[in-house]
């Protein structure tokens, strides 16, 4: 397999014809290990892949791209989460080819920073994926190309009332900006901080049950 990003994955138990492909993004700090947590909470003819991002913080954490703090300023290396984007899209690309998935049936669900580079790959590749599960990130424009094609994508949002790390605000303006693209989603708010509580799980696994 051509692949440039590790992974760990759980195939489909059907051979016998296509299946859908859901591909996990951790956010920043954490490793492939995290969402693939929800692994059993899928159809078992569901290829889950869950993918590690390319960057060593420490043992064990790794991130998209880099995040700076200078004078309470956040910042981040925006040409480095652009070449993440793409690294995923090609990976998206190869794990169908591979394993024949279904690549009608693509779910990315991202969590953080893994849930803006999807907002990043819904928005800058209409057709590449089939619905973005989007859980506390944020739409940042500059990592986007946005397609005169507009997406077709499914897109569920949510985010913690409470999260301290990517504040409830920065929710507010990407459900403005998808308004303004004209972009149909689904968002729910919890009673959370940056995380995913049990009923943001259950709300986000509905919610995809009604799309397959």
């Amino acid at each position: 397999m051509n692949s440039k990003l590790y992974h760990t994955y759980r195939l489909s138990k059907n051979k016998s014809c296509k299946e859908p492909l859901i591909i996990l993004l951790h956010g920043y700090g954490s490793n492939e290990n995290d969402l693939f947590s929800f692994k059993d909470f899928f159809n078992e003819n569901y290829n889950i892949f869950s993918l590690r991002a390319p960057l060593t913080i420490y043992d064990g954490m790794y991130a998209w791209y880099d995040i700076y703090f200078e004078n309470n300023v956040k910042s981040f290396d925006q040409a480095k989460a652009i070449i993440s984007s793409k690294s995923i899209a090609h990976e998206i690309k190869i794990i169908c080819e591979e394993y024949n998935c279904d690549e009608k049936r693509v779910t990315v669900i991202g969590f953080s920073q893994g849930a803006i580079l999807g907002y990043s790959l819904a928005l800058s590749n209409p057709g590449l994926i089939k619905n973005l599960v989007a859980l506390s990130g944020y739409v940042e424009e500059k990592i986007i190309e946005f397609n005169t094609k507009k997406t077709q994508t499914s897109i569920y949002v949510s985010h913690g009332q409470n999260d301290e790390t990517i504040p409830f605000l920065e929710s507010k303006k990407t459900l403005e900006i998808l308004d303004q693209k004209g972009i149909f989603y689904e968002f729910n708010s919890f009673n959370q901080s940056h995380g995913v509580n049990k009923e943001n799980l259950n709300s986000f696994l509905n919610w995809l049950k009604n799309k397959y």
